[in-house]
């Protein structure tokens, strides 16, 4: 059988849904995120804070000549002078020398100057860690700035207008709300990245469209999601007659599905998916009712010896199935053929059941000749058999189950399985020259990148013990 594998162009609609679907997933992961960020962020703040005090003082520079000191115009210049060199004076070197000589430190904190325009007036600002280290600081620089300053605007007197004294309150007091606010969005951004990614990574069928190119095989219909209750076990179109959308597409598969097999003179149908969870034993059991309810003789034998759940999906209170005598106990050689068949509530369907789970070699099992037997004797008895077998992505015993049957049907559930998964279960029925009449698309949603789906909600499916997808 031809399969294809192209490489897909990535549609916004179909990442900005993945992505959606990805944040409802991923939300709790997200606000624990956003919590851990924020109170890490928060407490390492709080362990790194150090406080800074600021002194400050505001004064006027006047000359020290007594002879110009009563000239207004030329004290307005030396103003402008001042306004225009005090900055650099105070911030060099020099000075920083000076302070340190003057108080015998090794270093000298953060400081600043301000002038106000057009004026001599100016303020120094002292940051430190130390309050009483700041205003100490502060009186140095008073000190030692005429002394400085005389090399470049000559002798200078400074009068004092203001200062703070010694702080007493930090100038950048600690507050939770800027760190956990910070925390949150970093959080919330490492979400959005991780719920991109997995958007992009995501490999998998969004519609029937995508299907056709991962597969060369026709869709023989679409299944929509359903929103069902705790109590069914199984969506059964004889039981869901009010969900129409369900039962019609049900009725368009049998259709499909008995024209190709009755075209080509095919019996024996073999149901399978690409991994668990896909809802093969639902289409498989709800192809067979509908094809019995059209009047065919049906038998559905459920070959997934390790999760047998077709007895749980059929089974009502009307025709209680038991899987005490199953399809591995005939095979085993401990019960009849006669024993193991069992009638359904469905008139004109019979079931094999699978047991409880083997956990032995199942696939020694069905390819053993009591499997081909029984195969062969089930042909003549029914006209339709229909073969629930395992995932055939992560087990050989679909494709070993492959070689009895006539025609294959791929069930293929909307954005579960990846493309890579799906071909690796396609080539592996191929591989038993088992020819693929179609694939039913399954738990099809309302997409705004596609005009397909019912819109019911939420989906179904079952557990299998095969392991989890990634």
């Amino acid at each position: 059988m031809e399969y294809q594998e192209k490489e897909q162009k990535i549609d916004i609609f179909i990442l900005l849904e993945d992505a959606l679907r990805a944040a409802r997933r991923l939300l709790v992961i997200g606000l624990v995120l956003v919590l851990v960020c924020s109170a890490g962020l928060t407490f390492y703040q709080q362990r790194t804070y150090r406080p800074s005090y600021q002194a400050y003082a505001s004064f006027t520079v006047r000359m020290a000549n007594p002879l110009y000191a009563g000239v207004s115009g030329y004290n307005e210049r030396t103003a402008q002078i001042m306004a225009d060199t005090f900055p650099s004076i105070l911030t060099s070197d020099l000075l920083r020398r000076r302070v340190m000589e003057d108080m015998g430190v090794a270093y000298v904190p953060s400081l600043s100057v301000t002038a106000t325009a057009q004026s001599s007036i100016l303020t120094v600002t002292v940051r430190d860690s130390d309050p009483q280290r700041a205003y100490d600081v502060l009186n140095s620089v008073i000190r030692c700035f005429p002394e400085v300053s005389e090399f470049v605007v000559g002798s200078t007197v400074l009068v004092l207008l203001d200062e703070s004294g010694v702080p007493t309150v930090p100038s950048n007091p600690f507050t939770y709300r800027g760190p956990a606010v910070k925390g949150a969005l970093i959080g919330g951004g490492l979400w959005a990245l991780l719920v991109l990614v997995i958007a992009i990574l995501k490999n998998t069928v969004h519609n029937e469209e995508e299907l056709k190119k991962t597969i060369n095989t026709p869709c023989v219909g679409q299944i929509p999601a359903l929103k069902l209750s705790r109590r069914v076990t199984c969506p059964l179109i004889h039981r869901m007659e009010n969900r129409t959308g369900f039962t019609e597409s049900v009725r368009t598969i049998r259709l499909r599905v008995e024209k190709a097999m009755r075209e080509s003179d095919r019996k024996v149908l073999l149901v399978s998916s690409a991994v668990p969870g896909e809802g093969k034993t639902t289409v498989a059991s709800n192809l067979a009712v509908s094809l019995a309810r059209k009047g065919n003789r049906v038998l559905l034998v459920d070959c997934d010896l390790r999760n047998p759940s077709v007895v749980k999906a059929l089974t009502s209170e009307r025709a209680p199935l038991s899987d005490a005598c199953s399809l591995a106990d005939f095979l085993r050689e401990r019960a009849h053929v006669r024993e193991i068949v069992q009638s359904s509530e469905i008139e004109n369907l019979e079931v094999i059941s699978g047991g409880r789970g083997e956990q032995g070699d199942s696939t020694l099992l069905l390819t053993g000749q009591r499997m081909e037997r029984l195969v062969i004797a089930a042909r003549k008895l029914y006209d339709i058999v229909i073969l629930d077998t395992p995932p055939c992505s992560l087990l050989a015993d679909a494709s070993e189950v492959a070689e009895l049957a006539d025609c294959g049907l791929m069930v293929i559930r909307q954005d579960y399985a990846t493309r890579d998964q799906i071909l690796d279960g396609v080539q592996r029925l191929s591989d038993g020259k088992l020819p693929l009449i179609g694939s039913v698309f399954n738990n099809v949603r309302r997409s705004a990148s596609s005009s397909y789906g019912y819109g019911y909600g939420y989906g179904y499916g079952y557990g299998y013990g095969y392991g989890k997808k990634k």
